[in-house]
């Protein structure tokens, strides 16, 4: 027996208006119906987030259009003030909804993300060099970001922040935020943090630059001219934090890393160790515990510093994080972080939580570097960590990432039996492995011309001829999945198949 489908829909003067199918014989022509599917015993507000999401990434609701009241749609519906209002409330946080004052909540303008949810493959990047840069694999999905919460947020610090307040920043950071994340840190990363130790940066890149000086001005003594600071990096690794180490004057020694991390039986004499423990990239392992206590064990054996990036680390999805390494040792990790990878890379906001011997040295870089960072954006991040927002957008964030992975994990395991991913579950990307070069450049040229974040594997190694762990070859492709959901899967998995079958077709 086929049931009724429950509906409502929104007439031209956006009205809600719940129905059957009776009801739906009076429509005019330009009402719009606006189908939910059949209404489950419980968990109505996800039913009504998610009709409504699809609603507007379909197009199915235009751009600007006005919703009612949410004691309006909520008669209408038969459901509660309440319910309506944590779906709509969700759903501006997502972008997906535009709250404006004095007009109410208005469907947003999808046309830019449209390869993120609507259907139809991701536009390709434009040919040639150009001003906008293509999305790293590391990214998150800029359709998620929380506007209206931010907008408030600024809105809010603006009106609390003094006179005085608008003047030359502090170079260490507004202090307001400094406290906000040092709270934060010690509930989310299990770090031993106060407001002295933060040190508010443009991004991890700016603080990699701020310590490569302060770590090379360490090392020197008086009157000898300070020699090229060495510091251990993992291998494969990011290519760009390579750049901005050896831009500061560093010589990098890679370590190889191995489905454990980075292997602490082969690290070199050397001045400090950056590492990524919590989630590595891009092979996505985790640290393991005894590799940890080797770790902090080698640093603290030749006095030497570790330099923490706590890349992506509270996207894990099957498990609570892992603590951040500074817990075992805050008097030898500095440890690093930003928003770029659960708010935007635009904001150009992060943190340097350093040793007490550090920290006068860090700020008076930070200083000479550029007088300190935007106070009315400091100030309205701290307002969103103080007031839970922070929380919230991290909490929905984690749940639409871990969705999309599974379902792109899923859907690839169909596709192509066998297929080997990498990466524990957790962060914005993954590995597939390949079998020759030729398949990861095919594979990477092929979910480039998707529109998705993709990077060849073989191109992390900073050695000539590594090959990681024992028995591995380099191949394979980095994905960045945070933007791949709806209509965008089947491209990426048929990207995906295409080139992995073409190898095992050529191979003897």
């Amino acid at each position: 027996m086929t049931a009724t489908l429950r509906t409502f829909w929104i007439d031209e003067q956006g009205q809600f208006i719940a129905g059957s199918l009776g009801q739906m014989r009076r429509m005019q022509p330009d009402d719009l119906v606006l189908v939910l599917g059949r209404r489950p015993r419980a968990d109505v507000g996800a039913w009504l987030r998610d009709g409504l999401r699809d609603a507007v990434r379909s197009g199915r609701l235009d751009a600007g259009l006005a919703l009612p009241s949410a004691r309006t749609a909520a008669s209408g519906l038969g459901v509660s003030r309440g319910t309506v209002s944590a779906a709509v409330d969700e759903l501006v946080g997502e972008g997906v909804l535009v709250s404006r004052p004095r007009s109410g909540v208005v469907v947003a303008d999808l046309a830019p993300a449209a390869g993120d949810g609507a259907p139809g493959p991701a536009p390709a990047p434009a040919p040639g060099p150009g001003p906008v840069r293509r999305a790293g694999v590391g990214t998150p999905d800029p359709a998620l970001f929380p506007r209206a919460a931010w907008t408030r947020a600024v809105r809010d610090a603006m009106r609390e922040l003094p006179d005085a307040g608008l003047g030359y920043p502090d170079p260490q950071g507004l202090p307001a935020l400094r406290s906000a994340l040092a709270a934060h840190l010690r509930t989310t990363r299990a770090a031993p943090v106060t407001e002295n130790d933060v040190v508010i940066v443009s991004g991890v890149a700016q603080g990699l630059a701020l310590l490569g000086g302060v770590v090379a001005g360490a090392v020197g003594t008086a009157g000898v001219p300070p020699r090229r600071p060495r510091v251990v990096v993992e291998d494969p690794g990011s290519a760009g934090v390579l750049a901005q180490l050896r831009d500061a004057g560093l010589e990098v020694v890679p370590v190889p890393v191995d489905d454990a991390g980075i292997r602490t039986s082969e690290l070199p004499a050397a001045d400090a160790a950056l590492v990524t423990p919590a989630h590595q990239f891009p092979l996505g392992v985790v640290l393991a515990p005894d590799r940890r206590r080797e770790l902090v064990a080698w640093a603290r054996d030749g006095d030497r510093l570790l330099l923490e990036d706590d890349y992506d680390a509270e996207l894990r999805y099957d498990r609570q994080p892992v603590g951040a390494l500074r817990g075992l040792a805050p008097e030898r990790v500095v440890l690093l972080g930003s928003v770029s990878k659960l708010l935007s890379p635009a904001l150009r906001l992060g943190w340097v939580v350093a040793p007490p011997a550090l920290r006068a040295d860090l700020v008076d870089a930070k200083r000479r570097a550029d007088l300190g960072c935007s106070v009315p954006e400091q100030a309205a991040f701290a307002n969103l960590i103080t007031t839970g927002t922070y929380a919230r957008h991290l909490r929905r964030s984690r749940l639409a990432y871990r969705q999309r992975r599974r379902a792109l994990l899923d859907a690839l395991a169909r596709a192509v039996p066998g297929v080997r991913v990498e990466g524990v579950a957790a962060g914005l990307h993954l590995v597939v492995r390949a079998p020759d070069a030729a398949a990861e450049a095919r594979a990477v040229a092929g979910l480039r011309g998707c529109g998705v974040p993709a990077e060849a594997l073989s191109a992390a190694y900073a050695r000539p001829g590594a090959s990681g762990a024992p028995g591995t070859v380099p191949w394979g492709v980095v994905l960045g999945v945070a933007r791949v959901h709806g209509a965008v899967v089947p491209a990426v998995v048929e990207a995906l198949r295409a080139s992995l079958r073409a190898s095992l077709r050529a191979s003897p």
